[in-house]
């Protein structure tokens, strides 16, 4: 009890903290105060420091010296390993989106490509039997002679014929080289004066843009129904990958970039399923 009316006394008592000046021993007041002050005080000094030191651990650079759960652990390792496998794929992806155009750029015939995981028996063709059995032969005849003289509802939808699309001009010029197989030239040149305006035959997304040292500022452009168009020898060209672009749409400028060329025009290409075509017979320059 005697403890407890000691203790309310110091609460509700008055505290003065003065100064004695030296020279005439007279007293100078600084600050008087409660009891309870002095509680309120430390509790507020205590309340924060805990705070500054919590963000300074937990968010702050003495984080790191805190020791770290096997859990924390854990998903890291997991996160890496999902980082490294995703990498991994997009690696193999990229490789053979390369290889396939530097094949499309070499004049090489190459076909759409697919990613297909190692070991997923869902792609494995190997076993298949793809002979042509009896039954399967009459029964591909019943078909077509039923459906000889019928329009499928999906005629419009699903044609896929080149000559359905209606192709825009390029470059206003004089074709000077034409398309040639057996010279393995697979696109048209067309002469026309340095600077002018080179446009996208048909709607579709620039899958390639860049320099190469035989072709010079080339651009690819990926179209409907597994159509690309390619342009070379550009002065420069204004579009980069994964650009969208309008049939008609300025691409670049003519040039005589590239160790292939010879003088101001542009090499004009089209294909179809890794398949070469001849411009000439779809477009009026």
């Amino acid at each position: 009890m005697k403890y407890l009316n000691s203790l309310s006394r110091f609460f509700v008592g008055s505290y003065k903290l003065s100064s004695t000046d030296p020279s005439n021993l007279e007293d100078k007041k600084v600050v008087v105060f409660k009891g309870y002050k002095i509680f309120f005080y430390f509790f507020f000094i205590f309340f924060a420091i805990a705070i500054i030191v919590f963000f300074l651990t937990a968010y702050g650079p003495l984080n790191g010296f805190l020791p770290e759960t096997n859990n924390n652990k854990k998903r890291e390792v997991i996160d890496l390993i999902v980082q490294i496998d995703s990498l991994e794929k997009k690696l193999l992806l990229n490789n053979q989106y390369i290889n396939m155009i530097g094949g499309v750029l070499r004049g090489e015939v190459v076909d759409s490509f697919s990613y297909f995981e190692e070991n997923d028996t869902s792609f494995n063709f190997n076993n298949l039997d793809l002979s042509i059995s009896k039954e399967d032969s009459i029964l591909r005849k019943s078909v077509f002679e039923e459906d000889r003289y019928n329009i499928s509802v999906d005629y419009k939808k699903g044609r896929g014929v080149i000559q359905d699309f209606v192709f825009f001009n390029p470059v206003e010029g004089l074709v000077i080289n034409s398309f040639n197989l057996n010279e393995k030239h697979l696109g048209v040149d067309i002469a026309a004066h340095s600077g002018a305006s080179v446009k996208s035959c048909l709607d579709g997304v620039v899958v390639f843009a860049d320099w190469s040292v035989s072709n010079g500022n080339t651009i690819i452009i990926q179209h409907a129904e597994n159509i690309i168009s390619l342009y070379m020898h550009n002065e420069n060209i204004t579009k980069g990958n994964n650009d969208f672009v309008r049939a008609g749409e300025v691409i670049g400028f003519v040039g005589n970039s590239g160790e292939n060329s010879s003088g101001p025009h542009l090499h004009f290409e089209l294909w179809q399923s890794g398949v070469p075509i001849n411009p000439l017979e779809y477009i009026n320059f």
